[in-house]
């Protein structure tokens, strides 16, 4: 799984309660679905020793949830879409794909 798709799938978790532009919850939800088979399909590939892995990934993602967007729109995406704010493009990806 591309490095790119993970911080794309991670952020999408955590659209819900930032993202207020997008109203669809059902669009969010199939796309929080969608991330999670991703993930825990790669998980099993790539580490098959370790079943319990996927779950203990899901356990953290409260906790991930206190750190600030604009912490990991800087860790993760400033390098690659610069100063454009990932609320914005997340909303133009979403309006410019029949979802």
């Amino acid at each position: 799984m591309p490095y790119s798709h993970n911080c794309y799938s991670f952020r999408i978790e955590n659209a819900n309660g930032e993202n207020k532009s997008v109203k669809d919850s059902t669009v969010i939800n199939a796309l929080q679905d969608q991330a999670q088979l991703a993930l825990s399909k790669h998980i099993s590939q790539v580490y098959p020793t370790q079943p319990s892995r996927f779950g203990k990934l899901l356990l953290m993602l409260p906790a991930l949830r206190t750190i600030n967007a604009s912490s990991i729109e800087e860790i993760f995406f400033r390098n690659s879409i610069g100063s454009i704010p990932i609320e914005r493009l997340l909303t133009d990806m979403y309006k410019s794909q029949d979802l």
